[in-house]
């Protein structure tokens, strides 16, 4: 992440030395040139400590000789001293002004990075006014321009809000960074470099997790075997209900991505499942989605079937580009570029898609900003594309590296990695409450187990989540196998989520969640019947207007999945009833009753299932399942259900 700028100096160097090649110097002191190419020689091969005193020898020859002041500014940004490298930049330019251009845009991006806002925007557009320079030199500059402007502005308008750092818990004199939280925001999953065994000098990454105790997090550990190894792990993602992993495994030289394990080129992208409480041996997700090039970083939507990542891979738009892949019957697809609406030439990385599917937040170099890196947020637009990134502002974002962003569930949280001052190590997590132009929409979840109603057994059940209104899929997920389950439920809406199981009888429930200001998981369990002759199903999301039988069009959900119910199961006969309360005259209700159980049929006659399989029934008040004394309980029992009545 704090590259950037190093990368930028090396250009800047090597822009020195093809200038330098291609015609004379500014000095004409053969000694002082001697000396130069010396001290030019030693910073290549990255000897600092020596080329500066050769560097300070060639100006005390000659005062002139301005390459000299260029490579001094370049080595004194190396070591991340940067007033010096302005203090060196700034005499080279008073020698003349001319003679070098691009030192000028080296110049205004050290004002940058030193938050010296104004200066470098009057730095920038001069190089950009008085100069031509090439086209990545004219997009480097034109990109500061942007960045100290909109610095300038934001400092104006500081969001109200002040990052709190996790603290020794979580954080400690090593980097932490990529946090991520599981849905019930009590688990946070984050990656921290720590000393590598094998060699006094190099460090490796591996997962570290923390738990809630009230309001805090307490001390972190590290997540062990199968995950961590002596290879480098890191930038995952889990699963809505915690049973999948998505993370990242670079190779090293002589272990590559670890026993077991196989890989396509630089890092990949891999997956774990949690069985019986431990995580399965890590999987390469393949040479679909990943590319010989640098795949990391991935971030898996809530309903586990779309996976962002960034990548390096040829073809985007700049250095580090997000995609996105989907899950399909044939595996995952091969990816797609988000497009030149989130990506820039720049670096987009920390990819993290919200629960709620509809609010992406990223990192960028690219998009104008306030410092190294700035975190940003796009929304999903109603034709499905994702709308321009707005920079989430001071200080969310600062002059320093700021990167790795995740939100709770609930939209009201928000975790970052910054390396801003006044943190315990280089990278630290911070935490701060959401500002409301900010937030996604938020969700909850529905836990419980699913289990056989007569054995009491658990179920590996699959689940389904829809709109009611236009029957979009929101989640699809499955019981791991105690039967535990774990689905999110975004507010707002209403909801259609069924249960099905190999050879048992499918359950149904209706949910319209409307925003609450606690976090209030839904806890149920759902006991499946085994199909057998006289088993029922009470259809919760057929629906019909006050009095009336004409099925009302939410109800399509729930009878396409009474329609693949009977396909998956060819010899099942069944009877189709209606129920109503004891309110109104019983011929009345018996009428309204049988009239309500003959349109689901025709429904499913008109859709391909045989007559000969369906029969349909009025029942009225015969059957009540709750007092009709209650309006809660006469709401339960205008019902319609199906009964197994042949095998």
């Amino acid at each position: 992440m704090k590259f950037k700028f190093v990368l930028f100096s090396m250009l800047v160097l090597s822009e020195l030395v093809t200038f330098s090649q291609r015609q004379s110097y500014s000095s004409i002191n053969k000694k002082a040139i001697k000396t130069y190419e010396q001290a030019l020689n030693k910073f290549e091969l990255r000897y600092f400590g020596e080329a500066l005193p050769l560097l300070d020898k060639v100006i005390r020859k000659d005062p002139s000789f301005i390459e000299a002041y260029g490579v001094k500014s370049t080595i004194f940004i190396q070591k991340e001293e940067y007033f010096e490298a302005i203090s060196e930049l700034e005499e080279g330019l008073k020698l003349n002004p001319d003679f070098m251009p691009f030192l000028h845009l080296d110049l205004a991006e050290l004002y940058f990075k030193t938050e010296q806002y104004s200066k470098g925007k009057d730095r920038s557009s001069l190089y950009l006014k008085k100069y031509t320079p090439k086209a990545k030199l004219r997009g480097k500059a034109e990109r500061v321009l942007e960045s100290c402007k909109f610095s300038i502005e934001s400092l104006k308008r500081p969001v109200s809000i002040t990052p709190q750092n996790l603290g020794p818990n979580v954080n400690s004199d090593l980097k932490e960074y990529l946090p991520v939280l599981s849905v019930d925001m009590n688990t946070l999953i984050f990656t921290r470099t720590i000393p590598d065994s094998r060699s006094v000098d190099k460090y490796q990454e591996d997962f570290y997790a923390s738990f809630k105790h009230k309001e805090n997090w307490r001390r972190a550990f590290n997540i062990g075997a199968p995950l961590n190894t002596v290879v480098n792990e890191g930038g995952h993602s889990l699963t809505a209900d915690g049973n999948t992993m998505f993370f990242t495994i670079c190779p090293d030289i002589g272990f590559g991505y670890g026993e077991g394990r196989n890989g396509y080129g630089s890092c990949d992208i891999f997956v774990t499942f949690l069985r019986n409480g431990k995580w399965s041996n890590p999987k390469n997700l393949g040479p679909k989605v990943n590319h010989k090039k640098h795949d990391a970083q991935p971030s898996m939507s809530s309903d586990g079937r779309t996976l962002y990542f960034s990548s390096t891979r040829p073809g985007g738009y700049g250095e580090n580009d997000i995609y996105v892949t989907y899950l399909t019957e044939n595996g995952w697809s091969v990816p797609q570029n988000l497009g030149g609406i989130i990506n820039t030439p720049g670096r987009e990385e920390g990819v993290f898609i919200h629960p709620d599917n509809n609010t992406l937040y990223f990192s960028s170099n690219g998009h104008p900003g306030l410092g190294d890196n700035d975190l940003f947020m796009s929304k999903r637009q109603t034709d499905g594309s994702w709308g321009k990134p707005l920079n989430l502002g001071y200080p969310i974002n600062t002059s320093k590296n700021d990167f790795d962003f995740t939100v709770d569930a609930m939209g009201e949280y928000a975790y970052l990695t910054s390396d801003r001052d006044g943190g315990f190590g280089d990278w630290d997590i911070y935490k701060f409450k959401l500002p409301d132009y900010l937030k996604p929409k938020p969700v909850t979840y529905m836990t419980g187990k699913t289990f056989d109603s007569e054995t009491k057994l658990p179920l590996g059940a699959r689940f389904e989540l829809k709109e009611l209104a236009g029957g979009e899929k929101i989640v699809e997920s499955t019981a791991n196998s105690n039967g535990k389950f774990l689905v999110c439920l975004p507010y707002g809406k209403e909801y259609a989520l069924n249960a099905a199981y190999e050879g048992y009888l499918f359950y149904s429930e209706n949910f319209k969640l409307n925003k609450s200001d606690n976090f209030k998981p839904i806890e149920k369990d759902v006991p499946l019947q085994p199909i057998k002759i006289g088993g029922k199903v009470i259809l919760k999301n057929i629906f019909f207007d006050i009095d009336q039988y004409d099925l009302k069009s939410e109800s399509k959900v729930e009878l396409e999945k009474l329609k693949e119910f009977l396909d998956r199961n060819p010899t099942l006969k069944i009877e189709i009833g209606g129920h109503t309360d004891n309110q109104g005259s019983r011929p009345h209700n018996l009428e309204l009753s049988k009239n309500r159980a003959k349109a689901v049929s025709y429904w499913l006659i008109m859709n391909k299932i045989s007559k000969d399989r369906l029969s349909y029934k009025g029942y009225a008040d015969d059957e009540p399942i709750m007092s009709n004394e209650i309006a809660d309980g006469r709401s339960k029992n205008r019902r319609t259900e199906f009964k197994i009545v042949g095998k």
